[in-house]
């Protein structure tokens, strides 16, 4: 008991204002704004709410500020003669500017991008503006010309770093907009995160779905139709392929992985073997894709045709012509062929 009560002492002691002008005060105000914030209920209770949490985030800023210029915590945060407390007070605005003021929970990439150049600029700060340790307001003062050197570097190599984030922020867009490239191996890179390797069967098995559209509705075209329209249509594949491959487009569902594959349609045979292809070319270093095949063979058959009545203006029962067998068209796919990968061709 003895000893949390000394614990519970240091704790006061650490916290409690030593005078009405510190940080501890300014922390006190943050918690009070949280609390009145949270017990806020007037109506319309969410901008209420937002005001008195900006104030919350306001009082932070400037305990932490004024927290981390303290001489014996300034000590500690300065490594290699760099202070790192503007970074940390930067940090806390960058959350509150684009966190709690856009109303989102998670700090955005212009949080991260925008961190660097205002910390640079709490850092640059007390070179203009410093405090008169009598009358305790503030001087403005012209710094020298090695601090303005100074400022400058720091100034220059946090740009910097803000292009590093941005670049990191630009590479991890193209890859989430373009999946193919997970197949990449950006092991050495310090900028790409690759969150899960390329599933070389789930990207394929797009492909399989292409051709076995695209089979579908080559069946629902020639199946049973007549060979003279089967034949028109095949001796016009370079019009048919362009519209099969746009009902296959219509088909599936929209995405990116999608738009990679390109179907295209040839004769191989005389004998109307189709072959219908399903290319992928991986936007790539390497610029290597994969071929999917699947073969329909169009085969005439006869379909008995439906018998003629003949009609006569006579009390006797009509004549029936003796029913013609109609030449039709069927459609039997096979199996789709195993993926072959191959090169683009070079221009």
């Amino acid at each position: 008991m003895a000893f949390m009560n000394q614990v519970f002492k240091q704790v006061r002691d650490r916290v409690k204002p030593p005078q009405w002008a510190s940080w501890q005060t300014l922390l006190f105000l943050s918690i009070f704004s949280v609390i009145v914030a949270a017990l806020t209920t007037s109506p319309p209770p969410q901008v209420a709410q937002r005001i008195i949490s900006s104030f919350g985030w306001i009082f932070l800023i400037l305990s932490v500020w004024w927290f981390v210029y303290e001489p014996p915590v300034k000590k500690k945060l300065t490594a290699y003669g760099l202070f790192l407390g503007p970074w940390i007070v930067g940090a806390l605005v960058c959350v509150y500017l684009f966190g709690t003021i856009e109303g989102r929970t998670v700090p955005t990439q212009t949080a991260f991008i925008s961190w660097p150049p205002i910390s640079a600029l709490i850092w640059a700060s007390p070179k203009f503006v410093k405090s008169d340790p009598n009358t305790k307001s503030p001087i403005y003062s012209n710094p020298t010309k090695p601090k303005r050197q100074d400022i400058i570097l720091v100034l220059l190599a946090n740009l910097v770093i803000s292009c590093w984030f941005q670049f990191y922020f630009q590479i991890q867009d193209w890859i989430a907009q373009n999946p193919a490239l997970r197949a990449e191996d950006f092991s050495r890179s310090a900028f790409v995160w690759q969150p899960q390797r390329f599933d070389r069967a789930a990207a394929l098995s797009r492909g399989a779905d292409i051709l076995n559209l695209a089979a579908q509705n080559v069946r629902t075209e020639l199946e049973g139709k007549p060979w003279g329209q089967v034949e028109r249509w095949l001796q016009q594949l370079d019009q048919q392929v362009p519209r099969l491959r746009q009902q296959v487009r219509d088909q599936l569902p929209r995405s990116t992985e999608a738009d990679l594959w390109t179907l295209n349609g040839r004769v191989i045979s005389s004998a109307y073997d189709l072959q219908l292809q399903a290319l992928w070319n991986r936007p790539n270093s390497r610029r290597q894709g994969y071929e999917l095949t699947r073969t329909c063979r169009i085969t005439q058959t006869r379909k008995p045709g439906t018998p003629s009545e003949f009609n006569f203006n006579s009390p006797a029962p009509p004549a029936t012509a003796p029913a013609r067998p109609q030449i039709v068209g069927t459609v039997q796919c096979g199996a789709i062929d195993p993926p072959r990968q191959i090169e683009p061709t070079r221009s």
